[in-house]
């Protein structure tokens, strides 16, 4: 974290491929930082994104959505 920024929130979420699919990890960090909620990828400030709270409350609506999703 740089100097004079403040992390009020931190969650880290790991998910792996099964083999069958190719295997691998991710591994996704949320965190909110002077207000600013940041979503990164391999918890990597370069492949991450900073999102409004409209958009933060869309991705967590498509991930519900994804997971009540019945084949």
């Amino acid at each position: 974290m740089n100097p004079g920024e403040t992390e009020t929130y931190r969650a880290v979420l790991r998910a792996r491929r099964p083999v069958d699919v190719g295997s691998g990890a991710c591994t996704l960090i949320v965190r909110r930082v002077n207000g600013r909620i940041e979503l990164l990828h391999h918890g990597v400030l370069s492949t991450g994104a900073v999102l409004t709270d409209d958009e933060a409350d869309e991705l967590a609506g498509r991930l519900t959505a994804a997971r009540q999703q019945q084949p």
